[in-house]
């Protein structure tokens, strides 16, 4: 059989930002679908794994349920910490400390719920966090992150190899980092493979 990983974004989330890491009733849906849609071509995982964040694991877990209601049930899963999101409040928080007065953050001020504005918000934050102007300010410097990614890379990459495909439930930052290096891309990259 040939190696194969397949890295999954996790569904949607929680919609209200204070409570973000959740699975919200689409987001079960989705995984349930992608479920349906694996058992009805005959996909097999010789391994599955997930990082540890609610989302990430409510969403493997509607897959399992897809997959044990159809009596095939995936093998016991393995937590990944390496799988995790990068910390979407505090880069904002970071970028916050550097530059208060950011047209970006000054929009999402004058109306946090419009969601359109996060995106510009967000971008930002990424862009100072990639170029090291929030170092110091995060948990979790860039080049940090970027090594995390690197090195649960490699033992997914690892795991495949050894036989079998792979599933992993991440997030949209780390898959975006994770395609970057694949391609040798300058990290920069990474913010439009995300966004």
């Amino acid at each position: 059989m040939k190696p194969t990983l397949v890295l999954v974004r996790h569904g949607q989330a929680g919609q209200d930002p204070a409570h973000y890491d959740q699975l919200s009733p689409l987001g079960v849906e989705q995984s349930q679908r992608l479920a349906a849609h694996w058992l009805a071509h005959g996909e097999h995982f010789a391994g599955v794994c997930s990082g540890s964040l609610v989302r990430q694991l409510r969403t493997l877990e509607s897959i399992r349920d897809r997959y044990a209601e159809a009596g095939r049930p995936l093998p016991e899963a393995e937590v990944m910490a390496g799988l995790n999101e990068y910390g979407f409040q505090a880069l904002i928080e970071g970028l916050a400390a550097i530059e208060p007065d950011h047209p970006a953050l000054a929009s999402v001020r004058a109306d946090p719920a419009d969601r359109r504005r996060w995106i510009p918000m967000l971008r930002a934050a990424l862009h100072a966090w990639c170029e090291g102007q929030l170092d110091g300010r995060v948990p979790e410097p860039y080049a940090d992150f970027a090594a995390r990614v690197a090195s649960t890379s490699a033992a997914l990459r690892e795991r495949a190899q050894a036989g079998g495909s792979i599933l992993a439930v991440s997030s949209g930052g780390f898959i975006a980092s994770f395609v970057q290096q694949v391609l040798g891309a300058p990290p920069a990259a990474s913010i439009d493979l995300n966004l």
